[in-house]
């Protein structure tokens, strides 16, 4: 009997590494372009280096951004809806520049799930002044280095 299930988005199939354009097909105008700007900001950020990754549950495959072997943040291109992760210890939390950021990017800060000693902040891709905040978030965990794992 053939098997009428429709095949896997490339997003979420563990067992074939999808191009970048694959990964990114599933999001909107709009997504889309906030991604490519994310992606472009931190391939300007010095000794970052983009890498696609499967993550396992709940990222899937995702794009990581590393500091020699650290993940100072995930792009995660999930169909329909992309969001960024960082990984901020909880230490260093108090550490940000919270006087700049906004208060959606604050709440979410103060939402975030704290997992062996790390706060997983995620904000859904929203805007380029988002961005911007995440940008200083991103590099405050690159100039600290007790910020991320």
């Amino acid at each position: 009997m053939a098997s009428s299930s429709k095949p896997r988005a490339a997003w979420e199939d563990r067992f074939r590494r999808p191009t970048l354009d694959e990964l990114l097909e599933g999001l909107n105008k709009q997504l889309l372009s906030l991604a490519e700007s994310w992606r472009e900001r931190m391939s300007e950020t010095p000794g970052v280096r983009e890498e696609l990754s499967w993550q396992g549950i709940p990222f899937r495959w995702t794009l990581v951004y590393r500091n020699d072997s650290r993940p100072i943040a995930y792009l995660v291109p999930q169909p329909v809806r992309a969001y960024i992760t960082i990984p901020i210890a909880a230490d260093a939390v108090n550490r940000l520049p919270l006087r700049k950021l906004s208060k959606p990017v604050r709440d979410s800060l103060g939402a975030a799930s704290l997992v062996n000693g790390q706060y997983w902040a995620q904000w859904d891709l929203l805007s380029k002044a988002q961005l911007d905040e995440l940008m200083l978030i991103a590099s405050a965990c690159l100039a600290d280095d007790t910020v991320a794992v």
